[in-house]
């Protein structure tokens, strides 16, 4: 059985760009929250570090690289846990009507997540203040590389672990398999079938499933077919 990857707690922003200095940002960052070696906290009995919980925060500011990302005048930012965000602590831990709404997608392996009625789960007061709560990290990272975020904020949407699973089909809101459990390569004994996606190397991500993607259709095509096509997209100058 793969190991699969911690969850993923995301945050998702619109914010008012009048006066921000686009050009002086990059388009990708990354924080770490507690710095490099984390702190003295001990967590599911390991010391805090670079992968410690919530301490990794990738920040995503897209609009550097492509302004027509967001309406003029304004940028989308993302900030999201690399992996570092534990399912278990979303589950309920009680019975009681508050916290229901912080169960598990599956709670006996015989309910699917579709057969609830209205996502009503997901509204509770209990609910959005965890996510308040475990939400301050990503707007720390954001801070601090747009120091007065907050009050440029137009939209903001946090996604929990339970977000993953819901509507990624994730198990427990995992991002996928580890690194070291990914297959070598897509190759299966069945003829013609060659398997793609985040479980197949180079693994999890979407440039990475997007590599395993290319991998697979050019090991189905020969070389000069291969060449044929290029040659064939370059006269239409549709590629360069």
């Amino acid at each position: 059985e793969a190991e699969m990857t911690g969850s993923f707690l995301h945050l998702h922003v619109a914010l008012d760009a009048k006066d921000l200095d686009l050009d002086s940002l990059e388009p990708h960052y990354t924080v770490m929250d507690r710095g490099l070696e984390g702190d003295d906290r001990i967590m599911n009995g390991l010391p805090d570090g670079p992968c410690g919980e919530l301490n990794m925060i990738a920040v995503s500011n897209p609009c550097v690289l492509d302004r027509t990302l967001a309406p003029e005048g304004y940028v989308i930012v993302h900030a999201y846990g690399a992996g570092n965000e534990p399912y278990d602590i979303w589950k309920s831990k009680s019975n009681d009507d508050e916290t229901s709404t912080l169960t598990s997608a599956r709670t006996d392996g015989e309910e699917d997540i579709d057969s609830r009625d209205s996502g009503d789960r997901y509204q509770s007061s209990t609910y959005n203040a965890m996510k308040d709560a475990r939400g301050e990290a990503l707007w720390r990272a954001i801070e601090s590389i747009i120091p007065d975020a907050r009050e440029r904020t137009v939209l903001a949407m946090l996604g929990s672990p339970l977000t993953h699973e819901r509507y990624l089909r994730r198990p427990n809101g995992s991002y996928g398999a580890a690194f070291e459990d990914c297959l070598k390569d897509g190759s299966t004994p069945i003829p013609n079938l060659t398997l793609a996606g985040d479980g197949v190397f180079p693994g999890i991500g979407i440039p990475a499933v997007a590599l395993s993607g290319a991998s697979a259709a050019n090991g189905m095509v020969k070389v000069i077919e291969q060449w044929r096509c290029l040659d064939e997209l370059k006269s239409q100058k549709l590629i360069t």
